[in-house]
């Protein structure tokens, strides 16, 4: 039996609800064949990309059959083949596109990858002018959020991560995901956040420097500094696990940070960073103490 999933025009975070629903209905589906049908598709960022990807690998990993039907539209049907999703799941082949650089292609890791945080900021670089104290502790930051997918998640498929920049739009998209147990099962093995009874409590938590579900290690600075980094580059964080997802947004005169509640929970983690890549200034350490900015 073939179970069609219908995916829409725009893959975004935005349209999280949507898409989470869908890619629970491919995980939970009692047929043996599911096609992902993006015919519709126009447009698909880091989140939609790593959230189908990983969704793919886990109905693959269930022993269904995955089948693709690639976008209508001729740019995004190029993209994805730029991009590495088809290729790498070997779900279908439309050439060999290349994507435009500067852009870090989707890659599923099973442990962490120093090369590929060096592929990321320079993606960065090429829009922000970062010292080397930034670049540093930006470095560490994001090799942090990588390991904690490894160690906090338990998920036996590793992690994804993507990034994309937009010239149009002059923003930079990453997005990093586990398809582990999420934050706030990860959080709760420590007997100092026990009291965690909701997803919303735990992901607000996780962002607090020196918070870890790694027991007696010192570690938790990962998000702390990757928070403060789109607080004064005046972009958005998003962090999404359970049925929790929370916007921290600062591209507006006000500070903003929102809620939205999944109609089914996620059962991993995903972050996902847009980066102003408009604004100008040199970002630069306020001390010698991994204090950032």
């Amino acid at each position: 039996m073939d179970k069609r999933l219908c995916f829409p025009k725009l893959q975004t975070i935005g349209f999280s609800n949507a898409l989470i629903n869908l890619c629970y209905s491919a995980r939970t589906a009692t047929e043996d064949t599911i096609t992902f049908d993006l015919s519709k598709t126009d447009f698909i960022t880091p989140f939609g990309l790593v959230l189908l990807a990983g969704t793919v690998a886990e109905c693959l990993a269930q022993n269904k059959k995955a089948l693709y039907k690639s976008p209508e539209q001729k740019k995004t049907k190029q993209f994805l083949s730029g991009i590495g999703f088809n290729q790498f799941f070997s779900l279908s082949t439309n050439g060999g596109h290349t994507i435009e650089s500067p852009n870090v292609q989707l890659k599923r890791l099973k442990q962490i990858d120093y090369f590929l945080t060096d592929q990321i900021l320079a993606v960065f670089g090429v829009s922000l002018h970062m010292t080397t104290g930034v670049v540093g502790s930006l470095k560490l930051a994001l090799n942090e959020l990588m390991t904690n997918a490894f160690d906090h998640s338990e998920s036996s498929r590793g992690c994804y991560v993507c990034a994309q920049s937009y010239n149009r739009s002059k923003k930079i998209r990453l997005c990093i995901a586990d398809f582990g147990i999420g934050i706030l099962a990860a959080l709760k093995r420590v007997p100092e956040y026990e009291y965690l009874r909701n997803d919303y409590q735990a992901i607000k938590l996780a962002i607090r420097e020196g918070v870890t579900s790694r027991i007696g290690k010192e570690a938790g600075y990962g998000l702390t500094h990757i928070h403060r980094f789109i607080k004064v580059n005046r972009g958005k964080m998003y962090i999404l696990s359970g049925k929790g997802k929370i916007l921290w947004d600062y591209t507006g005169a006000k500070e903003r940070e929102k809620k939205q509640t999944m109609h089914n929970a996620f059962k991993g983690a995903i972050i996902e960073l847009e980066i102003n890549a408009a604004r100008e200034g040199l970002y630069f350490l306020e001390s010698e103490r991994e204090q950032i900015f």
